[in-house]
């Protein structure tokens, strides 16, 4: 690249960033990373180190991305492990401009930045729009499709009014509306699906607003790195997550809440008041006539989890 760039690493192993440094032909600034803006890069490793994980802005390496790409032009690469089952899938969820891979024997993969780098398509699409500028008029009679486009970046879109500020997830009018579309869906189509109820505890509603927010960023972070991408996750309640599981039995939700739970008590283990539990109700189920029922039972569940006194699962109301 013989352009002169600014890039922020986040990382641990030596050899990627040896491959990055030879690639940008420069090494990675000593700026912060909150001074990150449109046009410079930020490479981020999937196994990077929790101290190095510590400079992003939900201290987690999947978490960051979305956060990140709220700053208009700033270009934001993830870097996995080849043989990492979800790694990619996790960085194109959180809208990372790129995946770099790390083979098991090689080095690391950087055609993704030759070919993602906006020098090389920048010039063309600022032709484009000086051409389109004179139409872009206001009065004009014809509404062309790039003047709705921008006229509603300018409103506060549906999405955004459904988003949790807090957490960066959906909220839960979100949630009702796609407990609905998926209860609808796995009726019609004979498929199961499963719900988990995950409260963080209510001593977390205690805590000073910015420790809060901290702790509702880092359990974002584990929840959107333990999840897929056709899983729903919203914030149903103040202490309380709502993960819908597409095609997913009894079974498989009981592990992914077990490992969510175990990740909980490992990265929050310092934090006041966390009593992290789950409760779990699958479909098809002869208890379960419908939607209403779906969700009783979950939370019914977690209410028997909660009762436990140290938390836990639960996947029986009974």
């Amino acid at each position: 690249m013989s352009r002169s760039i600014r890039w922020f690493w986040v990382g641990s192993r030596d050899a990627v960033r040896a491959a990055l440094e030879a690639q940008f032909e420069c090494p990675p600034t000593d700026a912060a990373l909150a001074s990150a803006a449109a046009g410079d890069i930020v490479v981020i490793e999937s196994r990077a180190t929790a101290a190095q994980c510590a400079a992003l802005p939900t201290g987690h390496a999947f978490g960051a991305v979305s956060v990140l790409k709220n700053v208009r032009g700033l270009i934001v690469y993830v870097v996995v492990d080849e043989s990492d089952p979800i790694g990619a899938q996790l960085a194109r969820f959180c809208l990372a401009d790129g995946v770099l891979t790390v083979p098991a024997c090689g080095e690391l993969d950087v055609s993704v930045l030759r070919t993602s780098t906006p020098a090389a398509r920048r010039a063309p699409v600022d032709a484009l729009l000086a051409r389109l500028q004179g139409r872009l008029q206001p009065g004009q009679e014809v509404d062309s499709n790039l003047q709705r486009l921008l006229r509603f970046e300018r409103e506060d879109s549906l999405l955004n009014r459904l988003q949790d500020e807090e957490t960066g997830l959906f909220g839960g009018a979100y949630a009702t509306l796609k407990l609905d579309e998926e209860w609808k869906r796995s009726m019609r189509f004979h498929q199961p699906l499963s719900l988990i109820l995950l409260d963080l505890g209510p001593g977390i509603e205690r805590l000073e607003p910015a420790r809060r927010r901290a702790v509702f960023a880092e359990a974002a972070g584990i929840f959107l790195n333990e999840c897929r991408d056709i899983d729903v996750l919203a914030r149903f309640a103040p202490t309380v997550f709502m993960f819908l599981l597409p095609g997913t039995g009894p079974d498989g939700a009981a592990r992914l809440a077990m490992r969510m739970l175990d990740m909980l008590r490992e990265r929050l283990v310092d934090v006041p008041g966390l009593r992290p539990a789950c409760g779990v109700s699958s479909v098809p189920s002869s208890d379960i006539p419908d939607r209403r029922a779906f969700l009783a039972v979950a939370e019914a569940c977690l209410h028997r989890a909660e009762e436990s006194g140290a938390g836990g699962l639960s996947t029986t109301w009974q």
